[in-house]
């Protein structure tokens, strides 16, 4: 199968995703393709809204773990830990073209799509919506990794928001996409225990390689022709941006961000 993966560049999870899925996919990984995120469109734009929510301590923190990271992914030979710090890092270690995007709904980017002979395109966490163009493309339509039980916490962080809501567990989804958010019929879930005392960097870790896996499996399910969809049942909502009063209740739980 000739699959396009669309994701976003980032420092510390994304990068695991993909090397996971590149490492274990036995199909044809065409491109990887970082989109443009559009709700955070500079480092600026990122900090003002993260020093909302968490305050300057965690904010300065962050900064601090994302310049070391830059530095690793930059400079090579200072980097001991054996991971990657790159989408773009991830993808030269494999030989896997990279592309950037700025708008993957764009005509450009369909054409694109059309001359590499998509026949999937694997969603890993991108910002930006799939409109209904790009979603009939594929012969065997785009799906999407989304780390929550869906219905519920669909949107943005829900890894974030199921542990300032306490819940026991995090779900992980590979679904279909659809014009809606979150709203396509799901492929395959599964869920993990949060423990006591968890970090919000231990938990993103382990859910992006839980979607990493279950996305392989899909693909395999649908290589095979024995993938079934269904919708997901019972109430589900929408999340958006942490907020102080969140960070109060994940804090309340016992966790930490890192």
């Amino acid at each position: 199968m000739r699959i396009l993966v669309i994701t976003e560049e980032e420092e510390f999870y994304l990068p695991l995703s993909i090397e996971y899925l590149l490492t274990n996919s036995t199909d044809q990984i065409l491109e990887v393709v970082c989109a443009r995120n559009p709700l955070l469109p500079s480092r600026f734009a990122a900090v003002r809204k993260f020093y909302k929510a968490f305050g300057l301590g965690p904010v300065l923190s962050a900064a601090l773990r994302a310049g070391k990271a830059k530095v690793k992914d930059t400079f090579g030979w200072l980097n001991f830990s054996g991971r990657y710090y790159s989408v773009r890092a991830v993808c030269s270690a494999h030989n896997v073209p990279y592309l950037h995007c700025d708008n993957i709904n764009s005509p450009q980017f369909i054409q694109h799509c059309q001359q590499l002979n998509v026949e999937l395109i694997a969603s890993v966490s991108p910002t930006q919506i799939f409109k209904e163009k790009l979603i009939n493309l594929p012969r065997y339509g785009c799906i999407n990794i989304h780390t929550a039980k869906l219905p519920k916490y669909r949107g943005l962080y829900p890894v974030y928001w199921a542990m300032a809501c306490g819940e026991k567990t995090i779900g992980v989804s590979v679904h279909y996409i659809e014009k809606g958010i979150d709203t396509g019929k799901i492929l395959l879930q599964d869920e993990v225990e949060i423990p006591s005392a968890a970090t919000l960097d231990r938990m993103l870790t382990i859910t992006k390689l839980k979607g990493a896996e279950l996305l392989i499996e899909v693909i395999k399910q649908l290589n095979s022709g024995t993938s079934s969809a269904c919708y997901a049942q019972g109430e589900g909502g929408y999340f958006s941006f942490p907020t102080p009063q969140s960070y109060q209740e994940f804090k309340r739980h016992g966790y930490k961000l890192w």
